[in-house]
């Protein structure tokens, strides 16, 4: 099995052979860790007094072999995971919704939009690896990385607002949550949701991208008047955007608090709905902190060090330019790096924390499992007696 992977991984992403050719002078203190067919094209890279080529080197490997299996092969086994799981959660919310009273359906429309912006997400990560395999990583294929994680992101991150307001008001102001609003209320603030979305991931990507590939974007972006206040502008963004969601997690949790405490054992059934969305708002608010933090960690970090990632898009793209820049490189990789596996996880996560906090759900999986189990088991019976006739 592991001698199958290796051969995957050399079949997708190439590597060097062992040759009988000898090493270039400058990598003889290295001679172990060249690659013939590979590494030849660094020797002739202008290296600076006092740079250890062997470093430079080591750097560059390590740069592929993150790029390889951080960025590659792991965030897409774990994307297929993310995208199986919300394929059936979503078809599991559809049947629920067509059974569900209107006021039911007021909360699973936000879970619906939530579940289609994590799979559609899912399918456009597949787009940038296929766009990355075909023409190497440039502005066009980090535009649309950022695009995508900013449609996601901000449709989800409204989406969580929405859900969190509205599971305060079925509590707090039942009575005009029953009557004033309307399933379609919601998904007008759901398409408002997507269109705000869309178009400020459209603007974030179209100069986002510009950040790191200057020279080769069609948009004119220096780095004092518009690349560093950009980026400035997109951490503060995602700051607030996770502040405001976290903050009303916290004041709505406290409110209804306030309201179990004050319920009478009449209001029993009352009682009982507050503690099921105080539970519900703390799960949703754990995924989501889950899937937030890390990034804005990372986007801090890259705001941080900025001026030397910038400079990595700054003229042609040649070997000799990933050669001597190869430890900033191995920086951006481990930077992307965390940033994919930690969002394609918050999506594994929610949907198994939303079906794990739902008892109607965690009833239809568990009937679908079953139903599953048993249809395999007549397959393998059936199988075993047309064998045995034979």
């Amino acid at each position: 099995m592991e001698k199958l992977f290796h051969f995957a991984v050399h079949f997708l992403f190439g590597n060097g052979t062992m040759s009988g050719e000898p090493v270039p002078l400058i990598f003889l203190n290295c001679s172990s860790i060249f690659i013939f067919g590979k590494d030849e094209k660094y020797a002739a890279c202008p290296i600076e007094n006092g740079t250890d080529p062997c470093y430079l080197l080591r750097e560059v490997h390590r740069a592929k072999e993150f790029r390889t299996y951080f960025l590659a092969i792991l965030p897409i086994i774990l994307s297929v995971i993310a995208c199986l799981l919300n394929i059936g959660y979503l078809i599991a919310q559809l049947k629920c919704f067509s059974q569900e009273k209107t006021s039911f359906k007021k909360r699973q429309v936000f879970l619906i939009s939530r579940s289609l912006s994590i799979i559609l997400a899912n399918f456009l990560f597949y787009v940038v690896v296929i766009v990355w395999k075909a023409n190497g990583f440039m502005y066009t294929s980090a535009m649309i990385f950022i695009l995508i994680g900013g449609i996601n992101f901000l449709s989800v991150t409204g989406t969580y607002i929405g859900l969190t307001i509205l599971l305060y008001t079925a509590i707090a102001h039942q009575f005009w949550y029953m009557t004033k609003l309307t399933l379609t209320h919601c998904w007008l603030i759901i398409g408002l949701i997507w269109i705000l979305s869309t178009a400020s991931s459209v603007c974030i990507g179209l100069w986002g991208a510009t950040l790191f590939y200057p020279e080769s974007a069609p948009i004119s972006c220096s780095f004092e008047k518009c690349q560093q206040p950009l980026a400035i502008i997109i951490v503060v963004g995602l700051s607030i955007c996770y502040g405001t969601v976290i903050g009303l997690y916290i004041a709505m949790m406290a409110r209804l608090h306030r309201l179990v405490r004050k319920s009478s054992l009449v209001q029993s059934r009352s009682k009982s709905n507050s503690m099921t969305a105080m539970k519900r708002l703390g799960l949703n608010m754990i995924t989501f902190a889950v899937g937030s933090v890390p990034i804005l960690v990372v986007c801090i970090v890259a705001l941080a060090n900025l001026r030397e990632l910038s400079s990595l898009g700054e003229g042609c793209k040649s070997p000799c330019k990933t050669f001597l820049h190869s430890s900033l490189f191995v920086e951006v990789e481990i930077l992307a790096s965390v940033a994919a596996i930690v969002w394609i996880i918050a999506m594994i996560i929610d949907p198994v924390i939303n079906i794990l906090a739902d008892k109607k759900l965690r009833g239809l999986f568990s009937k679908q499992i079953t139903r599953v189990s048993q249809r395999l088991r007549r397959a393998s019976t059936k199988s075993t007696i047309s064998t045995d006739d034979q």
